[in-house]
């Protein structure tokens, strides 16, 4: 059958904006291990992989359901800011730098942000994480279950550096970064970053 048990499924979650057809190039190799699907199934253990804003969703699962929960994994999920040791000058030049950078990326492919209603609520849940870190770290401390935080190196949306505190505020989490990818690892490099989740689930399960 597959390498996690018959009985476990894979949930792919999106944040904000996202689709299903997000996960179709990862699912094939997803699949090799369980069923894949991106709803909650009503029974069976499950493992939890969230993108973005779909990383607080997967942990609030996670908080909730433990005793169902095995696994979560946060692909560039949302952290909120933080100095991750450096000055406060240098951790504001550097988080506007990304800021410019995402903005560029918008430009050239011809996009500006146009969240839906759903969309400015879920924004609004991360902005008040973001400006509530402590609320953050509580939500986290809440998931018992081991948890790998795969973070794209190019990322502008989430700089890596917030990923790189959020793991030592947590140090049970385990940290991959991915530095060819952006903000959507499991789009810019699938190969990547399904070996590197294949390879962790198969260690913690």
């Amino acid at each position: 059958m597959t390498e996690l048990g018959a009985d476990r499924t894979i949930v792919c979650i999106g944040g904000v904006g996202g689709s299903p057809s997000e996960w179709d190039e990862v699912t094939p190799l997803l699949s090799r291990l369980a069923r894949v699907v991106t709803t909650i199934p009503a029974r069976g253990p499950l493992v939890l992989i969230g993108h973005s804003e779909g990383g607080v969703a997967a942990l609030r699962i996670a908080a909730t359901q433990s005793g169902r929960v095995d696994a979560v994994v946060l692909a560039s999920g949302f952290f909120p800011p933080a100095r991750a040791g450096r000055s406060l000058t240098a951790a504001v030049v550097d988080y506007g730098r990304h800021r410019l950078l995402y903005l560029r990326d918008l430009a050239a492919r011809g996009r500006r942000p146009s969240p839906s209603r759903r969309g400015v609520g879920q924004m609004a849940s991360l902005a008040r994480l973001g400006l509530r870190p402590a609320a953050f770290h509580r939500l986290a401390g809440a998931v018992l279950c081991p948890v790998l935080v795969i973070h794209g190196g190019q990322d502008h949306v989430v700089p890596i550096a917030f990923a790189r505190a959020a793991v030592a505020a947590h140090p049970g989490w385990t940290f991959r970064q991915l530095r060819g990818a952006g903000h959507n690892p499991h789009r810019d490099e699938p190969a990547a970053w399904a070996t590197a989740v294949a390879e962790w689930l198969g260690t913690v399960l």
